[in-house]
């Protein structure tokens, strides 16, 4: 009998201890699998890209094919669409517009799950400044209404407000 309360003793201890173990671990896993859901927008390093690209080249790329080998490193696969417009990146659709050498547009709309928890964003780019309007991210359905060249009535139709200016270069 007192063999038989030892061994409970040591065991039950040991099992609590395995269930609280297990507890933790999926609570982790989970939160990883959340953040891995979650939307994550990296436009600035695509406007970063493209300014060092326009300061190379003296113009903006006609695609974002353009930018491989000039910019990204050629080995590494990105998800590119067939006109080479549109790229998806850690559930963000990126549509990207060259209106010209020296002006382009780059909408950053959320995809996934946890899609209504991230902004959506349409950017103006030149090389001496960016414009910026934030707003909802945009419905399925609405994604008809998303052009390369939207007028301000048609950003506001979307929900996005303007966001202030970023300069790059001061005008003297």
């Amino acid at each position: 009998m007192i063999n038989r309360l030892r061994i409970s003793l040591i065991l039950t201890p040991l099992a609590l201890l395995l269930v609280v173990g297990i507890y933790i671990y999926s609570l982790w896993a989970a939160e990883i699998k959340n953040r891995a859901d979650l939307p994550f927008e990296a436009v600035d390093r695509m406007m970063r890209d493209l300014l060092t690209f326009n300061q190379k080249r003296g113009a903006f790329p006609k695609d974002l094919k353009q930018m491989e080998g000039v910019i990204w490193d050629q080995k590494q696969a990105r998800n590119l669409s067939s006109d080479n417009r549109t790229l998806n990146h850690r559930n963000y659709y990126y549509l990207y517009t060259a209106v010209n050498a020296k002006y382009v547009t780059i909408w950053a709309i959320p995809t996934g799950k946890l899609r209504d928890q991230a902004p959506s964003w349409f950017y103006v780019l030149t090389p001496e400044q960016c414009r910026r309007w934030k707003g909802p991210a945009i419905e399925f359905d609405q994604l008809k209404n998303v052009y390369g060249t939207p007028t301000t009535d048609q950003l506001g139709i979307l929900g996005l407000t303007e966001q202030g200016r970023i300069r790059f270069k001061s005008t003297n």
